[in-house]
């Protein structure tokens, strides 16, 4: 067999494995869909939305998740840690603790630099341009969960997986199970459901809380930022407790969107040039 074939055997084989994780997440999206449509929180979502973000996910963000950034991980993580070994693992956990205490201890630490790097993509322009496209979205659902910038990723390695290894002396086979216990978490608080946790509200993350982030009401802006434990909104005051039945309208408030591929990806860096031109006016 020649190196083409070789070539062309291995990008078969890439295209069959993708076609497979799709055909999960699109699996993934039917569940959550009933589910939708039988509890909704805003009944008549159009499907066109919801098409939407799974046709510009498999054809943008979730090439880039699944191809690009584990390798981007490994990469940056690999160099830095050759390049200055005594700065990573300051906190040994790796055979101190067991499985379950180690996955929930990185579980909470996680959530924690998750939490502030949310809070960071509000505050900073630069950020807040990366970030918006998730925020464009009109009819929260369970697939708006990765309706994100391919850039999303890569600028979590410098928030969040880079100051964790610096912190714990972490196994890559260990970051694979957090990363798949964490995996579906995100359907679930962007999922249209009318699902109020009660007395639980303040502990856990739902769907009803994590709809206040999404809210185009000025009352709810810059709000509920932690993706699973409402712990570090209350600690640093970015906390807004739901009213009953309180389900607002999702969005932004300047009523922009991103309802086509090219605008979807090319978002951040139409952003990126109103801030530039705009600094430059400044200045002048």
């Amino acid at each position: 067999m020649s190196i083409g074939d070789d070539t062309l055997v291995t990008l078969l084989s890439e295209a069959l494995h993708y076609g497979r994780e799709l055909a999960k997440v699109l699996l993934i999206y039917l569940v959550f869909l009933g589910i939708e449509r039988a509890f909704p929180a805003e009944p008549g979502q159009p499907l066109r939305r919801w098409w939407f973000n799974f046709e510009y996910q498999a054809l943008s963000y979730y090439l880039f998740l699944f191809y690009v950034y584990p390798k981007a991980v490994a990469l940056t993580l690999g160099a830095l840690q050759a390049a200055y070994p005594t700065w990573f693992g300051m906190v040994p956990i790796e055979g101190h603790l067991d499985a379950t205490a180690k996955l929930l201890l990185l579980f909470v630490i996680y959530d924690f630099f998750y939490y502030w790097f949310h809070r960071w993509q509000h505050k900073w322009p630069i950020l807040w341009e990366q970030h918006k496209l998730h925020h464009t979205e009109e009819s929260l659902n369970a697939t708006t969960a990765m309706r994100h910038h391919w850039l999303e990723d890569f600028l979590r390695i410098f928030f969040i997986s880079i100051p964790m290894a610096v912190l714990f002396d972490i196994k890559p086979t260990t970051v694979g199970w957090l990363s798949a216990a964490l995996a579906y978490w995100p359907y679930f608080i962007h999922a249209n459901v009318r699902l109020p946790l009660g007395m639980f509200t303040r502990c856990v993350v739902g769907p009803q809380l994590h709809r206040l982030h999404h809210s185009r009401l000025e009352r709810h802006t810059d709000c509920n930022f932690a993706a699973a434990l409402p712990l570090w909104d209350l600690l640093f005051g970015t906390y807004c407790h739901p009213a009953q039945a309180e389900y607002p309208s999702t969005g932004l408030a300047s009523g922009e969107t991103a309802d086509s591929f090219w605008k979807a990806n090319l978002l951040p860096f139409t952003g990126w040039r109103r801030l530039w031109t705009g600094a430059r006016r400044a200045r002048s």
